[in-house]
């Protein structure tokens, strides 16, 4: 009897400690399928993490990406602008330095253009002198010492010669009054050959002769006998002759 209560005795405790076996094993398989389902709940929320992160940076990156492009443009740009301003600046230094040459030339010159024109201007006919008398009032007495501007004086001396061209290259038809060997004034016509040679004659054609350019001025030569061809000569210049011809005209050739 006692036999039997032991063996019952010891297969309850048997399968008292196959029980506790199997709890055991229960509970660690529980707990790794709670790290397993946890484990995957990570890398499940890591891997959405991801995909939101790498669509943000694959914004970033197109972003600076269309950034860096500008930027790289900006730069070409400002580089070929550079290269324009270079060559516009060197441009302009030089057409700088070529007028401050021409200035500089300009001015070792003038001043004995204007010392010439002072001579010049007294060989001139009285119709010219008198229709460029305020340059030739503006021309410096001393041109080592003078207030005007380089620009004035040559713009003085390129419009005396301007309007000597031009008076030189036409014929002029004057009224003026000239003074007789006898002191006498007579008011005569004078027919401007440019500024080489001019003719006069009085209405009545009595008082006429030829004039030409002198160191004090015009000189007056009276030609008896020469009235009538030069009264031809102003008729067919101003179109009151009947015909156009030639007329013979004295003339001194120096």
């Amino acid at each position: 009897m006692k036999i039997k209560t032991i063996t019952a005795t010891l297969f309850v405790a048997s399968l008292a400690l196959q029980a506790g076996s199997a709890q055991t094993q229960i509970d660690e398989a529980r707990k790794i399928l709670e790290e397993y389902v946890e484990t995957r709940q990570i890398i499940s929320e890591e891997r959405n993490n991801w995909k939101s992160e790498r669509a943000i940076l694959a914004d970033t990156a197109a972003l600076l990406g269309r950034e860096l492009e500008r930027l790289e443009k900006q730069i070409g740009d400002l580089e070929d602008s550079a290269t324009v301003a270079d060559e516009e600046r060197e441009e302009l230094t030089n057409r700088r330095d070529a007028l401050k040459a021409g200035s500089d030339t300009v001015l070792e010159n003038i001043g004995g253009l204007e010392t010439m024109l002072h001579e010049i201007v007294r060989k001139l006919p009285i119709p010219l002198t008198d229709t460029i008398q305020p340059l030739i009032r503006r021309l410096p007495d001393d041109p080592a010492n003078t207030k005007l501007s380089l620009g004035e004086r040559v713009q003085n001396v390129v419009g005396i010669l301007s309007q000597a061209d031009k008076f030189n290259t036409t014929m002029t038809l004057t009224s003026e009054t000239q003074e007789m060997d006898s002191g006498k004034l007579v008011q005569v016509s004078t027919l401007y050959w440019g500024t080489a040679v001019a003719y006069f004659v009085d209405d009545a054609g009595d008082y006429a002769g030829y004039g030409t350019p002198a160191e004090g001025g015009w000189e007056w030569t009276q030609l008896d006998g020469s009235g009538s061809a030069i009264r031809e000569l102003l008729s067919v210049y101003d179109g009151s002759a009947d015909t156009i011809k030639f007329v013979k005209v004295p003339a001194r050739i120096k």
